[in-house]
């Protein structure tokens, strides 16, 4: 039976909200973790572009480059800066910072995420998944 792409981006999508929960959780230390857990995400967001770009069977060097389609994206959603903000606020609050970033982070990599399915999604609608690798 034949996948959809975005389909299979969701899935996998929901694996790296993991990754976004560990930077979240690296950035828990005052003060210093606001830096960890921006740099963290940032990180982790360019690596959700990436696999998604996979997924869709898209090379981002040759074709305008990982920044290029990561900007894309974040000015299609939009809201990325008040993740962003969120973030670094509960950072320097003493044990929220503990609890709020791992959630924050998950939370920000699912919305950015899903802002890249829809993306590509807008270029290639309805593209059938192929397991074969770039």
């Amino acid at each position: 039976m034949n996948k959809y792409c975005r389909d299979q981006a969701r899935d996998e999508l929901w694996l790296m909200m993991g990754a976004g929960a560990a930077a979240g959780i690296a950035g828990g230390t005052f003060m210093i973790g606001v830096v960890t857990f921006q740099a963290g995400l940032a990180g982790v967001q360019a690596a959700v572009v990436s696999r998604i770009a996979q997924v869709y069977g898209v090379n981002l060097i040759p074709a305008s480059g990982a920044g290029a389609t990561a900007a894309a994206i974040i000015a299609m959603g939009g809201g990325q800066f008040l993740f962003e903000m969120g973030g670094m606020i509960a950072g320097w609050v003493p044990g929220i910072g503990q609890v709020v970033q791992p959630v924050i982070g998950a939370t920000a990599v699912k919305v950015f995420g899903e802002v890249a399915i829809t993306y590509f999604e807008n270029i290639y609608p309805n593209k059938i998944y192929s397991q074969k690798t770039l």
